[in-house]
């Protein structure tokens, strides 16, 4: 009669015999060289509770697809950091983008609102009932006691030093997409 194995020893053997096997296994799956007696230890481990709950036909077999899972759990796992780093990354990008921007439209505000105190009383006054109050030229013109052409200059005379104001400055204004610093045709063809 055949004496039965204890459990722990045909796990140990199967182990020492598929060893190298494994190691080759684990390091054709990317696995740095490091990790790889983590991946062993680990495999012998969940290998050997596993034979402990219920006999394992065969040790070998098993020990290796419990390796390639803990390799592949370990992949997914650095695939997940790799992706949340590079999320953090952008993420924290995009804020200083954003403040970026705030800031440039807040200095490009401040210039056209001092451009706009140095135009004459009634370009001003014009501009800023039609842009801030929404008056259409005619109500402008009634409201000011002058013609709805004189309000038309007005505004658009205003808005024009304006604009050559913020230009002078090294604003971009000729589209009203998103505005970018002027940049000197020398700066364009770098």
């Amino acid at each position: 009669m055949q004496e039965e194995v204890p459990s722990n020893n045909r796990v140990l053997k199967a182990f020492q015999a598929c060893k190298d096997g494994l190691v080759r296994s684990i390091m054709k799956m990317s696995v740095e060289q490091q990790d790889v007696d983590d991946i062993l230890q680990e495999t012998f481990i969940r290998v050997l509770h596993s034979d402990e709950q219920q006999q394992i036909k065969s040790p070998k077999g098993y020990l290796f697809v419990v390796s390639r899972n803990l390799v592949l759990k370990k992949l997914m796992q650095q695939s997940k950091e790799m992706h949340t780093e590079l999320d953090d990354a952008l993420l924290i990008n995009e804020e200083e983008n954003i403040v970026e921007k705030e800031l440039f439209q807040k200095r490009k505000f401040e210039r056209f609102t001092n451009a706009l105190n140095a135009l004459p009383e009634k370009h001003r006054r014009a501009i800023l009932l039609r842009k801030l109050y929404c008056l259409s030229h005619k109500e402008i013109a009634k409201k000011m006691d002058v013609s709805v052409s004189s309000v038309e200059k007005y505004i658009a005379a205003g808005l024009r030093q304006c604009k050559q104001s913020l230009y002078s400055q090294g604003y971009d204004i000729s589209n009203n997409l998103e505005k970018q610093p002027y940049q000197s045709s020398e700066e364009r063809i770098k």
